[in-house]
């Protein structure tokens, strides 16, 4: 199934007429992950699958978020960036019956990431 890849955060949200990007998969779920974590630095990458929410339905939108800050330290006095800002970073996946012209379009999670990243985020049984 063809999947549109989007990101954004809690202020300006994610548009579902303009992905990023299109990957063909039957793993939505990884897809999500991956997009995620394929936007951080090698050195945040694993931080940012640990600190990861991810919810949705396939049939409609998966979103993965980071509520806040991965290098950011708050305390209850101060609260949390999210809670004034919404969500930090958002990655929704959706299903899409043809991609936008101009947007890549990959034909597999493989083709799509690189494999460290692949390797980092396994398929879930």
């Amino acid at each position: 199934m063809l999947y549109g890849v989007s990101s954004g955060n809690g202020n300006d949200g994610v548009s579902h007429m303009f992905a990023d990007y299109y990957v063909k998969t039957d793993d939505p779920w990884r897809l999500a992950r991956l997009a995620l974590v394929s936007s951080f630095k090698d050195e945040w990458k694993e931080r940012a699958l640990n600190a990861a929410e991810v919810d949705g339905e396939s049939e409609y939108t998966i979103s993965a978020m980071i509520l806040d800050p991965l290098d950011e330290v708050y305390d209850e006095e101060s609260g949390s960036w999210s809670e004034s800002n919404g969500a930090w970073l958002i990655v929704e996946v959706f299903p899409d019956d043809e991609p936008r012209e101009g947007r890549p379009v990959y034909d597999s999670l493989n083709d799509a990431f690189e494999s460290a990243d692949l390797a980092l985020v396994p398929t879930e049984d």
